[in-house]
């Protein structure tokens, strides 16, 4: 709720170390909302503002908490044509706040102001809807797709967040024959892409995606190699560094420029360079766990940004 310190943390706060984050996903994993981002189209305000799919959830605008669906977001975005909007997302993978900025237009080439489609939803946890791809067979449909097998985490699919391998596998076995988004992270990329997918039954394989999935602490979101979000600035302004001890004359021999260092003595060496990047990790080898079947069948509604849920819906 707008005001509660977890509230305040999210829009205000700095990121928290490692030490803290299982007290910060007691406080807004499963309790605080924002706009989840799903879609993100190339070349659009959203992509230019950095936001990541299905991770990231936009919190805080212009200062104020999105804590409700009341309309207040969509009709800033409306009335900001061509302004900024300060923004603080929210990364259920880093578990960090980070600040960025949007500008939406009408002319960046596609459709919507942001180019992006968002969701109010609950902070939702990551492990929840994060399957781990395991094997991928020659010919499947998840080869054509091209899934990296033993790199690839599946996140979504369309505009639902699945809960767990058994709905995923509903979800698809229900779409056979038909295209259906996934929402993939890579760990080589450290990037979440959109894969289009076709499920079918007669690929010439076992299940309709001809690959394995896995779930469960062994198949968890790894951490980033990279550099994660930067924290928020705190509201106190950083020290001044103390003024550097004076120059005796005998040892001044030029008057050293504001910009430039002291010229009583001789320039450090230069540094040797550096060793080459580090080679990306080989692939994963898979874990000796069960592979989740893709088989079952239930109903469910197609994967359209028209119908967001892909649950069933009883006649009356």
């Amino acid at each position: 709720s707008t005001g509660s310190p977890c509230s305040m943390r999210m829009g205000l706060g700095a990121s928290t170390e490692a030490s803290d984050l299982d007290a910060q996903l007691d406080d807004v994993i499963n309790r605080e909302y924002g706009f989840r981002v799903h879609r993100v189209e190339v070349g659009s305000p959203g992509e230019l503002a950095g936001l990541q799919s299905i991770l990231d959830y936009i919190v805080v605008a212009n200062g104020v908490r999105l804590d409700a669906d009341d309309g207040t977001f969509v009709q800033m975005i409306s009335e900001s044509v061509n302004q900024e909007i300060v923004c603080t997302v929210f990364n259920t993978h880093t578990m960090r706040t980070r600040e960025t900025v949007l500008v939406p237009r009408s002319d960046w080439g596609g459709g919507g102001l942001l180019g992006v489609t968002i969701r109010f939803d609950i902070a939702r946890p990551l492990e929840k809807h994060t399957l781990h791809v395991l094997d991928v067979y020659p010919s499947s449909p998840a080869s054509a797709a091209g899934l990296d097998g033993h790199n690839d985490y599946v996140l979504g699919v369309g505009d639902l967040l699945f809960d767990g391998p058994d709905e995923f596998g509903e979800i698809v076995a229900y779409n056979t024959g038909r295209m259906v988004r996934l929402y993939v992270y890579n760990v080589r990329t450290e990037a979440v892409r959109e894969v289009p997918i076709t499920p079918d039954q007669d690929w010439g394989g076992n299940g309709c995606l001809g690959c394995g999935v896995g779930s469960g602490y062994l198949h968890q979101l790894p951490r980033r190699r990279s550099q994660p979000p930067v924290a928020l600035p705190s509201a106190s302004p950083p020290a001044a560094a103390p003024p550097p001890p004076p120059v005796a004359p005998a040892a001044a021999v030029a008057v050293s420029h504001p910009s430039q260092p002291r010229d009583d003595a001789p320039p450090p060496p230069s540094a040797p360079p550096g060793p080459a990047d580090a080679p990306l990790p080989s692939p994963l080898e898979p874990a000796s766990v069960p592979q989740a079947g893709l088989g079952a069948t239930s109903s469910a509604t197609p994967d359209t940004y028209s119908n967001p849920a892909l649950v069933p819906t009883s006649a009356a």
